[in-house]
């Protein structure tokens, strides 16, 4: 009878040799000396050793092995260290404890007060021993935030006329679709007002570009100054705004733009020059598409504007026209 073991034998143990002591000692002196940080926590959470880089990110002096406790509360209390942004320690570390050594393996990203970033390796052990290995990935976080601002930047300029920097033409009529969509769910009145500065051609025949740009920007900022923060106006054309006012009716649009026409008149001493706008106004009714209300809103901007201009319009609802 063939003995099991016999048939397949265990395969033998590796090998082994003493490790030379200066090679051991190399070993550690390269450790204590890498740019990688490290430290090593007993079962009772008490700091055992660590390099220079994971004293300098735990904020603890060459010499000191506090435990793993105190160390949070002497980062919160002296701003040093691991950056801990609480007003309530007591909470924060019941918080992280819920998390803390209660994986084999955890892997997170941790801030430091003074600005740089650790990407951090937690490795417990079953007998309760716990290596925290940490890795500065400063430049790796700056490049983040430097492609999150291009990236920001690039939406915002798709959206924005770079003149008034207003919303441009087809970022407003998408939101005027989304909000009337939202007025016919919703049962709530929507305004759409058409506004044109009057005899803007003549601004840049006599005065040059520059100074009707000017005049652009100047109008752009009184509109922004008379809405309330859940309207929203866009820059459609040359000389021509879209306005949109949900949750109002064309009374309370006709007022917001009456301050807005006293107001252009008001602050002429501040303007490149002296300019009025004409408006037309029309409240959206139930299956109204964004074309409609429009085609009304213009439609009345074009009465304004036949008579005699600086004025406003308000257009007949289709059911009274």
């Amino acid at each position: 009878m063939v003995n099991e073991n016999d048939r397949y034998p265990r395969s033998n143990p590796p090998f082994r040799q003493p490790i030379d002591p200066s090679l051991q000692h190399e070993l550690i002196t390269s450790l204590q000396h890498s740019a990688v940080g490290w430290a090593l926590f007993d079962p009772q959470e008490r700091l055992c050793a660590a390099n220079g880089v994971g004293r300098g990110a735990f904020g603890v002096g060459p010499d000191d092995l506090p435990s793993w406790e105190q160390m949070m509360r002497d980062c919160h209390r002296h701003r040093r260290g691991v950056l801990i942004d609480t007003d309530d320690i007591d909470a924060w570390i019941a918080r992280v404890r819920q998390s803390h050594r209660c994986q084999p393996v955890r892997i997170f990203e941790s801030d430091l007060v003074d600005g740089r970033w650790m990407r951090v390796t937690e490795t417990t052990r079953p007998d309760g021993w716990v290596l925290v290995v940490m890795a500065d990935i400063t430049p790796l976080k700056v490049n983040e935030a430097t492609l999150r601002r291009a990236r920001d930047a690039a939406v915002l300029a798709s959206m924005t006329d770079p003149l008034t920097r207003l919303y441009n033409r087809r970022f407003i009529f998408r939101r005027l679709g989304d909000l009337l969509t939202s007025a016919h769910e919703m049962r709530f009145p929507l305004v759409v007002a058409m506004l044109d500065l009057d005899h803007f051609k003549r601004v840049n025949d006599l005065h040059g570009h520059a100074v009707g740009d000017s005049v652009l920007q100047h109008f752009a900022q009184q509109i922004q100054l008379q809405l309330r923060p859940q309207d929203i106006v866009g820059r459609i054309g040359g000389e021509e705004f879209l306005i949109v006012l949900p949750n109002s009716d064309a009374a309370g649009a006709s007022s917001v733009l009456e301050r807005l026409r006293l107001r252009i008149g008001d602050a002429q001493a501040q303007a490149p020059l002296r300019y009025t706008f004409s408006a037309g106004i029309a409240a959206a009714v139930m299956g109204d598409s964004e074309a409609d209300v429009v085609r009304r809103a213009d439609a009345a901007l074009y009465q304004a504007k036949s008579a005699g201009r600086d004025r406003l319009v308000v257009a007949p609802s289709p059911a009274s026209a």
